[in-house]
Order: C-alpha cells, then sequence, then structure tokens
C-alpha cells in the first residue's frame, strides 16, 4: 500500500481498514507519516485502533515529533495522557534531554506528567529533574517528587524532603513525605520527624503515617512512644499501633514490655470488640513476651467464639506445647 493509500486509510469510518493502515505504518517503518499516526491517535474513537498506533508510536523513532506528543499532556482525556508517558518511557535515555527542557511548563498538571514520564524512561538521569521538582510551587508536583523519589530510596534528596516536611503547611505534601522516610530505614530520621511533630501530641491526621514510619524504621527506643498511644483513646489506630509493636519486637527481640503493657495485650485479645485482626496482632505481641503461665494463657485464648483468634491462638500454643494444642483438638473432635 502506497504512502497516499495509507493516510486515506487512517481516514477511513471501518475500523478494520483503520487498523491495516497502522500496520502498514509499523511493518513498512513509515516514518514520514509519523505526523499523521499523531493526529489520528487524538482523534480515534476504537480503544483497539488507539492501542496500536501507541504501539506503533513506541517502536518507530519519533524524537523529532517529541514536541507534538508533548502536547498529549494538556489533553482533556485522560487516555491520551497516559499514551504521552508510555510514549516517552519506551524511548529510554533518548527522552530524557527533551523532557527536562519542558519542566517549566506553566500547567502544573503538565509538569506533574512530565515526571512520570521521566521516571518511566527508567533512566538514571531523571533523578536531577525529580530533585529538581522538590522546588516546583505546587504541592502536587512534589507530592510526586517526593514519591518517586523515595521509591529509588534516593538519600541526596533526604535533606530536602525533611526540609519540605518541616516547612509545609500543605497536609498531603507532608503525608507523603511521611510515607517516604518509610524507604529510608534510618532511626535518625525518627526522631527527626518525631520533634518536628510534637511526639505524642501530634496531630491525629498524621498518626496512621508515623505509626507505620515508626514500624519500618524504628528501634525498641521508639516503642515508649508507641505505647502510649496503646489506650482506649485511639482505638482507631490500633492496627497501625499494634502492628508497629509487633514489627520492633521482633527485629529488636524485645520480650519485655511495661506491666500495665503487657496486660493490655492480653486483655485486648480477648476483647470481642476488636476485630479479629487486631485481636491477633495482639495476640502476636503477647506470643513475643516472657510471660508467667503463658501456655495456660494461650489455652485461654483457644476458647475464644471467634474462628480467627481460636485458630491463631491453637497455632500459637502449638509452638509452646505441641502435645497440649493436639490434646485441645481431639478434645474439640469428639465434641
Amino acid at each position: 500500500m502506497d504512502i497516499q493509500s495509507i493516510k486515506a486509510s487512517l481516514l477511513n469510518e471501518d475500523e478494520t481498514e483503520r487498523l491495516y493502515a497502522v500496520e502498514d505504518i509499523i511493518t513498512l517503518r513509515s516514518e514520514e507519516l509519523i505526523p499523521e499516526l499523531i493526529s489520528a491517535l487524538v482523534r480515534e474513537d476504537s480503544r483497539m485502533v488507539k492501542e496500536l498506533m501507541v504501539e506503533g508510536l513506541k517502536l518507530l523513532d519519533t524524537t523529532p515529533h517529541f514536541s507534538s506528543i508533548a502536547k498529549f499532556f494538556e489533553s482533556s482525556d485522560a487516555f491520551i495522557r497516559n499514551c504521552a508517558i508510555e510514549i516517552f518511557g519506551s524511548k529510554g535515555e533518548d527522552a530524557v534531554p527533551f523532557l527536562t527542557s519542558i519542566m517549566d511548563h506553566s500547567d502544573k498538571e503538565v509538569r506533574k506528567l512530565i515526571l512520570d514520564s521521566l521516571v518511566a524512561t527508567g533512566s538514571k538521569y531523571c533523578i536531577p529533574a525529580l530533585r529538581a521538582a522538590l522546588k516546583d510551587k505546587a504541592p502536587n508536583v512534589q507530592i510526586t517528587a517526593v514519591e518517586y523519589l523515595g521509591k529509588i530510596n534516593d538519600e541526596e534528596s533526604l535533606g530536602d524532603i525533611l526540609e519540605i516536611f518541616e516547612t509545609s503547611n500543605e497536609p498531603m505534601l507532608r503525608i507523603s513525605c511521611l510515607e517516604t522516610f518509610t524507604h529510608f530505614a534510618r532511626q535518625e530520621v525518627v526522631d527527626t520527624v518525631l520533634d518536628i511533630l510534637g511526639g505524642v501530641n501530634m496531630d491525629s491526621f498524621y498518626k496512621p503515617s508515623v505509626f507505620r514510619m515508626v514500624a519500618e524504621c524504628g528501634t525498641r527506643e521508639h516503642l515508649p512512644f508507641l505505647l502510649t498511644f496503646l489506650n482506649n483513646k485511639n482505638t482507631l489506630f490500633f492496627n497501625e499501633i499494634s502492628g508497629s509493636i509487633l514489627k520492633i519486637m521482633i527485629r529488636d527481640n524485645v520480650d519485655v514490655l511495661p506491666f500495665e503493657y503487657e496486660k493490655y495485650v492480653i486483655n485486648g485479645v480477648k476483647d470481642q470488640n476488636l476485630d479479629s485482626d487486631n485481636r491477633i496482632t495482639f495476640m502476636g505481641i503477647a506470643f513475643r513476651l516472657c510471660l508467667k503461665d503463658k501456655e495456660d494463657i494461650f489455652e485461654e485464648f483457644v476458647g475464644e467464639e471467634d474462628m480467627n483468634v481460636m485458630l491463631a491462638a491453637l497455632d500459637k500454643l502449638a509452638v509452646l506445647n505441641r502435645e497440649r494444642a493436639i490434646k485441645i483438638i481431639e478434645r474439640r473432635l469428639k465434641v
């Protein structure tokens, strides 16, 4: 099929004809038709045809047409915007210079999509652009940069992210910083964050993210902080609090807590007002503790009506005393 025929087929009302036209462009590597392919993609209605067009633009050398593809970022159609990310991503390092050159775009949403595209390239050369985006005036762009830099554990950006966390008044930006800090797994970061937030007096909005951060990066030294929240005023956060305590106990081989908290944990396992997951996490904490009459306590847990709690307790008891667990099972089977 000649060039003019392919152009005509791209405009054909028949979906099959348009598919054949795109296939011909790809097979013949007709790069002179890339402008037509880009224009056709924007107006195309068929999902199948659009996806083939994107594959074609990924396979062909679109470098001279990057500016046209970048206009997809401004589209009101989310599919078209994502097409730009996918196409630029497929170009790897070849796309990085162009993408970084348009990072000063006036539209904050476009700047965010450019960051997405830079990361999609998989190139290490996108990192300077991500670091620079931490200084962007738009919180959504900063959030994107913070999240990506955290995922790649970019140590050089840690100081800037901490500064953003301390100085920003945007709650969601601060939350993204907290989530990112979990990737760095450093105790000094935890200490700094807790100081900034005011420790136990922090705003409840940040508690879930802080508890997750402490779970991943904290040490036994942070257990007193977590235990402060282990009370009936914070039942909304029990999953995060108890999970964080258990993770630190396992990681640092902790087997003792202040008596009042050991008692609270045991009562938590028995508390039928809590969901199964919470009760089982409390049980995990109890299992780590050097408790007096530990086997008796876990046999009592086996008597709980909640099937999930009962099975978890039976599993733990089997570790402590296999014969005792087997006898309980045998008694249950006889009944």
